[in-house]
């Protein structure tokens, strides 16, 4: 498992990816953007649940995060559409 110090870097890099500022990644997640901030700076002082509230932002928006192995830590790609990571639906 992923540590959450490492997993709170690579939300940086995920927000930076699908193109979203601070205060939209803030908007979107339901939480302040000065928790956005904190989670990118990786301070310690976050509610869990405010770190996954933003993790469920970036995947909605495209991202893909994948775990660490021995060789590398965790990571973010763009997901492709009508993947995994793609929660939108289309009524008919």
């Amino acid at each position: 498992m992923d540590s959450m110090s490492e997993i709170m870097r690579v939300l940086r890099a995920a927000r930076a990816l699908v193109g979203l500022s601070q205060a939209e990644l803030a908007e979107l997640s339901g939480v302040s953007r000065q928790i956005v901030v904190r989670i990118e700076n990786g301070e310690n002082n976050v509610l869990v649940d405010a770190v996954e509230k933003v993790r469920r932002a970036l995947e909605q928006k495209g991202a893909a995060f994948t775990d660490a192995t021995p060789q590398h830590g965790p990571g973010v790609a763009l997901a492709r559409p009508g993947g995994a990571a793609d929660t939108e639906t289309t009524a008919d």
